[in-house]
């Protein structure tokens, strides 16, 4: 009971203390300086970005700063197995509708397509001498045995079942992100196209809200078949029968992230819910000499075959 009398009496003295010190949100800034970079196994161009910190211009409204953060003119090179890759400086047009009217700038590499399980370094050197640096290992990840043996391949399940299972190797600590999407053609067209698959609907106010796969550190997950149904059902457009669609197969894209990038996303997740509003949100960064993440991921796919007489059971011949 003495201590909590004393809490409640010491309290308003600490916040009328608190309040006498002078509190000014338009301190000098502290400059900073943020290099991202993703490498990727699914392309053979790697994109570095480079910003910095900056003073909003009208208070403490981060929109109100027009003058576009970008660091260019730096030296940034890649080390990937004993060979030297120096980064091009450019820039695109801007597409987003934000308050930055300049171009885009980043930094390239082409002919650069790390495999699963190597280093990739990184070092930028800015032009005042600021060095930031980092490392990351590609996700050792077989694509031959990735996925489960005992996978559905076909649809429906071989198994009897109303749902496919696909199920993927254990990494500890590591998230996953996978995508459903079928692949189909117009017929007179070479064009692969694209249907994405969610993994479930929920329904809202009396109607279906597809939900899609997001972040897991799960290694598995099932999917109906008649939510694969739905999917099939949607792809025609613009008044053409099903006639004139071929449907290829189904395919499972995994992302597999590596422990930087599973460690920030992991960090954006603590505490986050439908209820919760993050005032500070967590500042996590891998970068030696500045801020940011250089990170990595491995993409592999599993292809799931649709049987004949499923296909024509739903119109398509």
């Amino acid at each position: 009971m003495k201590s909590t009398l004393f809490i409640i009496f010491t309290l308003p003295a600490v916040i009328f203390y608190s309040c006498e010190v002078p509190f000014n949100p338009n301190a000098p800034i502290r400059q900073r300086y943020v290099l991202t970079g993703i490498m990727r196994n699914d392309t053979s161009i790697q994109i570095v970005t480079l910003t910095k910190s900056y003073q909003p211009s009208v208070g403490l409204n981060p929109i109100s700063n027009t003058e576009d953060p970008s660091v260019t003119d730096a030296e940034v090179d890649i080390w990937y197995r004993d060979t030297l890759y120096e980064l091009r400086d450019s820039s695109v047009m801007r597409t987003d509708t934000s308050q930055y009217k300049d171009s885009v700038h980043f930094y390239y590499a082409k002919n650069l397509q790390p495999a699963a399980g190597e280093y990739v370094d990184i070092q930028a050197i800015l032009h005042n001498g600021i060095v930031l640096q980092a490392t990351t290992q590609m996700p050792a990840v077989s694509q031959s045995d990735f996925f489960d043996a005992d996978d559905d391949v076909t649809i429906p399940s071989t198994a009897g079942r109303s749902f496919i299972y696909i199920g993927w190797q254990a990494i500890a600590n590591v998230y996953y992100q996978p995508r459903i999407v079928i692949d189909y053609y117009i017929k007179g067209s070479t064009d692969l196209q694209t249907k994405v698959v969610p993994l479930y609907y929920i329904t809202e106010n009396g109607n279906q809200t597809p939900v899609y796969p997001t972040q897991t550190t799960e290694n598995f997950f099932d999917i109906d078949t008649s939510v694969i149904n739905n999917a099939l059902n949607e792809i025609p457009q613009n008044g053409l029968s099903k006639f004139n669609y071929t449907i290829a197969d189904i395919d499972i894209q995994m992302i597999v992230y590596d422990e930087y990038l599973s460690t920030y996303f992991s960090s954006l997740q603590e505490g986050a819910d439908a209820f919760t509003v993050q005032l500070n949100q967590p500042d996590y960064t891998n970068i030696q000499g500045g801020y940011g993440i250089f990170a990595s991921y491995i993409r592999t796919d599993l292809y799931i075959r649709f049987t004949a007489n499923y296909l024509s059971s739903l119109g398509y011949y």
